[in-house]
């Protein structure tokens, strides 16, 4: 039964008791014909009426309880009875909530005596659909039910009793459980389609303005999706693969073939000018590859952008290469004699570079002098006289000695103000005077050509 249905046979049911209340109040019972005209009472003793009621009452689907002007049920139909057991007038007044197992809608707390719609009734109120609970042992797993409760007044209008009439709802809570479920169910599926339709936009959109190609295969490795703009670049239309298996097309492609078995892939591939960065993922379905997704993007520009990258940083490391041997260059100017020219600042890098690159040229020549040439240093601080030093006992310790020339006025004054002692290492005031001294200091002939034209003085042209 639908619950309009079942709320209209309710709505007569309320009606017909409304009826048999006024009668039972008036004590003179009434009806209408068919047509709606009032008809007189047919001749009938007090008891086939009280049948009558009893019998009318008895088979309302809603419960009815008739209760004295003390709030003690007197009376109950079927329907009542099922929810609420069986009167007993053995029950003290005050115990009728526990009796029959009335409780708030918590299921914990039994409504007292004064809040039971009889007794509010009976105190004067209109009492219209007051939810209880109610458990009792005609209903161990319990019930909700409606009530609502009048006042029974005689003919001179003394209040005699109430009567109250309860409406199961299980059935109204269950059909809007199921009202509510399937409504759930259609915003989940509304819900659904709308994700579904914002995904397709986004996917169109991508798709449309992306360089991307998005294919699908099935586990035959049929292509069934294919779209994307970038299938332009590879001369190829949207959805031209669609029906074609990948055999026809990339032959016995290791990649496909792979995902078709299960495993996710990733590679790069360049043909026809083209350069492309594929994606496979495997769909499984009960633990067996159902078909394959994947998505290809066009990275030619990218690529050519990183192989010029790669030409130019080989550029700037040659560059740097070269710029390093300037930095450092020991120079061989005589036999046995070779030359540092220091320039710029000299850091800890730059003098531990300084110290190998010498000492390897200071074994491999079997140098006897060093010149370690300042004159291209404008500052030196504490850190930078050290590595100088450290330099030359490097030299030393090889047999070599080392010489420092072209010593500026400000850098001299800063390392007599540093306290630097410079008392065993030789220092000259030039390049040319180091050298001068190293050749003269060589152990070789004094009388060969090389080295007297090397000792022998500038000519000058008068």
């Amino acid at each position: 039964m639908s619950l309009i249905a079942y709320e209209q046979e309710c709505a007569v049911l309320r009606a017909r008791v409304a009826e048999l209340e006024a009668r039972l109040a008036s004590g003179a019972p009434t009806g209408t014909n068919g047509n709606g005209r009032r008809r007189e009472p047919a001749a009938s003793s007090p008891d086939s009426e009280a049948r009558l009621l009893r019998a009318a009452i008895q088979s309302l689907a809603d419960g009815v309880v008739i209760c004295d002007h003390e709030g003690r049920p007197l009376y109950l139909n079927v329907a009542a009875t099922l929810i609420f057991g069986e009167p007993s007038s053995e029950v003290a007044v005050e115990d009728i909530s526990r009796r029959h197992g009335i409780f708030y809608l918590d299921g914990v707390n039994h409504v007292p005596l004064e809040e039971l719609p009889a007794n509010r009734a009976l105190r004067g109120e209109a009492v219209d659909g007051v939810e209880l609970f109610v458990r009792s042992e005609a209903l161990p797993a319990g019930k909700h039910v409606e009530c609502s409760a009048r006042v029974i007044r005689d003919a001179e209008g003394k209040v005699f009793g109430a009567v109250v009439v309860c409406r199961d709802l299980g059935e109204r809570r269950r059909y809007e459980a199921e009202r509510e479920r399937r409504l759930r169910a259609e915003q989940e599926r509304l819900a659904a389609e709308q994700e579904r339709g914002r995904m397709a936009r986004i996917l169109k959109c991508l798709l449309d303005h992306l360089d991307i190609v998005v294919w699908e295969m099935d586990a035959q490795s049929t292509f069934t999706f294919h779209d994307g703009r970038g299938a332009e670049s590879a001369g190829l239309s949207r959805g031209a693969l669609v029906g074609k298996k990948s055999r026809e097309v990339y032959g016995d492609d290791a990649f496909l073939s792979r995902a078709l078995a299960g495993v996710a892939g990733h590679e790069r591939s360049c043909s026809h000018g083209v350069c492309w960065e594929h994606w496979a993922i495997p769909v499984t379905s009960d633990g067996m590859v159902s078909g394959v997704i994947g998505m290809s993007l066009n990275v030619t520009e990218a690529h050519q952008a990183k192989l010029e990258l790669e030409a130019k940083l080989a550029v700037i490391q040659r560059q740097q290469e070269v710029i390093f041997n300037l930095e450092t260059p020991v120079i061989q100017v005589w036999d046995h004699v070779l030359t540092l020219p220091m320039v710029g600042v000299v850091d800890s890098k730059r003098a531990a570079r300084v110290t190998d690159d010498l000492l390897a040229q200071v074994s491999r020549t079997q140098a006897r002098f060093a010149i370690l040439d300042l004159t291209g240093v404008d500052v030196v601080d504490t850190a930078t006289a050290g590595h100088m030093l450290n330099i030359i006992s490097a030299v030393r310790l090889l047999g070599a000695e080392g010489i420092i020339t072209g010593i500026r006025p400000n850098v001299a004054q800063t390392m007599v103000s540093l306290g630097l002692d410079l008392s065993q290492v030789r220092t000259l005031a030039t390049l040319r005077d180091g050298l001068s001294f190293a050749i003269r200091s060589l152990p070789e002939d004094r009388g060969s050509p090389r080295r007297a034209a090397a000792l022998s003085p500038p000519r000058r042209h008068t």
